[in-house]
């Protein structure tokens, strides 16, 4: 399979802002006012990163819109700086006019069979070059490829024995020799400000998003351990063939995952528009998005459906609902009708970790209440639209059992 980003071109990061969306109340509740819901969890990352900036995409030229986007060149309007292989002096104007940028050094070296060690010598003078322009600039290594079979000796073959390469020539393995060839060559680690991996799914059955998530947690775990945050680089499934609904939500766990794995920086979708092997790109040539770009966009769209409260006795009760996504956690609000009152008002939020998840714990509530419940998923950035209130169930009061009465005891003697 031809790598999806082995040609170099313009690219663009892509980014989604969920909204919080506004619920209708249904009657009954109209005069209750809202509460707020829980802090939303915080992503603790090295820097902090709005879901826009979390979330971009490859693009052939630099496009404005609600999708961020990354190009290959260089941008004031981007977060990051893409830089040729070698500098040039277009590369230092640029960086002394622009302090502090991060500069991404190259493309996936490994994809154009460079040797690690000669990578490690082309980027200690490019990084050289940067800083004596710019002393304040960052700098991130080029994204190493998934493994794959580019640089086998005679082409694609059909196992790995008659190419070692398909493994040892990228990913982690081509960033360990480039690491080790670094230090052995300069006495000291490589300067990172943030490590890049691409993965595209590759060599793994269609919708194995547990498959494609353990490689990407290897590549998360070796960057953390080598100094450094990684960005997901350029990442997509352009091999998997299935229907869009399902591709859908495979990219709304993916998305899920990735925001809550705090060595992950950002992740930069390929590509936003038809590209080179980019079966579900986001946007058409007008703009207007395709269904993957809505949910890039937002994929806090989903609706618990079937809440259903289920009263166990002795006060106690637990919402239940079925999942319309795997993607998210879940929060729950009841709502509470106290005997003697005609309307209901909030009673307590319960959160349920996700994704998944599909009931909350057993709540105790007072005899004599009536109570309903609904459901959302959340998550870092936001939350999607309530469910519709569930079914209303009353609370009654638990009635002691009395010992029944025992009358006095007659013992009868027999008379001998």
């Amino acid at each position: 399979m031809h790598h999806p980003k082995l040609l170099r071109s313009k690219c663009v990061r892509s980014a989604m802002i969920p909204s919080a969306l506004i619920c209708v109340i249904v009657s009954g509740c109209a005069d209750q006012q809202q509460p707020t819901g829980p802090k939303l969890p915080a992503i603790a990352r090295s820097t902090d990163v709005p879901f826009n900036k979390f979330f971009t995409a490859w693009s052939q030229s630099y496009t404005s819109g609600p999708i961020q986007t990354q190009i290959f060149a260089l941008d004031t309007r981007m977060d990051r700086q893409y830089a040729d292989l070698y500098v040039t002096e277009s590369l230092l104007s640029f960086a002394r006019a622009n302090p502090g940028r991060l500069y991404i050094h190259s493309d996936e070296p490994d994809q154009w069979c460079i040797a690690p060690s000669d990578y490690a010598d082309i980027y200690h003078d490019f990084v050289a070059a940067v800083r004596s322009a710019d002393p304040t600039a960052r700098v991130s290594p080029a994204g190493f490829a998934e493994p794959n079979d580019h640089c086998c000796p005679t082409g694609p073959v059909a196992d790995d024995e008659h190419c070692p390469d398909r493994f040892s020539g990228h990913s982690i393995y081509y960033a360990e020799n480039f690491y080790n060839a670094y230090v052995k060559r300069y006495g000291v680690a490589p300067p990172v400000n943030e490590w890049r991996f691409h993965d595209f799914g590759l060599f793994l059955t269609t919708g194995d998003l547990d498959g494609w998530m353990a490689r990407v947690d290897k590549e998360a775990s070796w960057s953390v351990a080598h100094g450094a945050n990684m960005v997901l680089g350029a990442w997509g499934f352009p091999g998997w063939r299935e229907p869009t609904p399902a591709l859908q939500e495979h990219l709304k766990q993916a998305m899920g995952r990735l925001l809550n794995d705090k060595r992950i920086n950002g992740a930069v979708w390929w590509t936003r528009e038809p590209w080179i092997e980019s079966p579900y790109y986001l946007a058409e040539a007008d703009g207007t998005l395709t269904p993957f770009g809505q949910t890039y966009l937002n994929p806090l769209t989903d609706v618990p459906t079937d809440v259903t409260i289920a009263s166990l006795g002795k006060g106690q009760a637990k919402l239940q609902w079925n999942n319309t996504t795997s993607a998210w956690a879940a929060e729950t609000e009841f709502w509470v009708q106290a005997p003697g009152s005609n309307s209901f008002v909030y009673h307590n939020t319960a959160l349920v970790a996700g994704p998944g998840g599909k009931e909350t714990p057993v709540i105790l509530f007072n005899a004599g209440d009536s109570l309903k419940a609904r459901v959302r998923y959340y998550n870092a950035y936001g939350q999607a639209a309530w469910s519709s209130f569930s079914n209303t169930v009353y609370m009654a009061p638990t009635r002691s059992v009395k010992s029944p009465s025992r009358g006095p005891v007659f013992c009868l003697l027999q008379l001998c």
